[in-house]
């Protein structure tokens, strides 16, 4: 499919060019050429620039359809229990209107640390969902870190 988006004003991450003509071919950004399109959008009044990032998240159900809709088209979840993990990452490949996600899945923190406090009044609503409200993987020191790392690996 061939988009040609039309008097647009471009923020390329570096520099704004006012007023120009895109091209999406498929799925690349090109330089319009004159042959046929297949849509044609008017860009007048409006700016075009690179997806957004967001850097901290903590991804749930309707969060990566909201992202998008303020231009975010990839979350770097923070932490994220293993079914919602699933149901993120499934929505994700199998949509084109939700973000993009990356996440490690479920943190490590030291003995009693954050979240464990919040997370063990949050234990009943997570039980319907099949996950353990805690406690969580806990790293006490550099020497625990290693066999922590090797255990998310495998």
């Amino acid at each position: 499919m061939r988009t040609l988006i039309t008097g647009v004003r471009v923020f390329d991450g570096e520099r704004t060019v006012q007023r120009a003509d895109v091209l999406i071919d498929g799925e690349r950004i090109a330089e319009p050429d004159g042959a046929p399109v297949d849509v044609t959008v008017d860009g007048s009044g409006k700016t075009l620039l690179p997806g957004l990032i967001d850097a901290h998240t903590h991804a749930f159900d309707g969060a990566l359809a909201q992202a998008v809709a303020f231009g975010v088209t990839t979350e770097l979840d923070m932490f994220c229990l293993p079914s919602n993990l699933a149901r993120q990452r499934r929505a994700a490949a199998e949509r084109d209107d939700v973000a993009d996600i990356r996440s490690p899945g479920v943190l490590a923190t030291a003995p009693g640390g954050h979240p464990s406090q919040i997370m063990a009044a949050e234990a009943a609503n997570l039980a319907h969902l099949g996950d353990a409200a805690g406690p969580f993987d806990t790293v006490a020191g550099a020497h625990e870190a290693e066999a922590f790392v090797e255990a998310r690996l495998k």
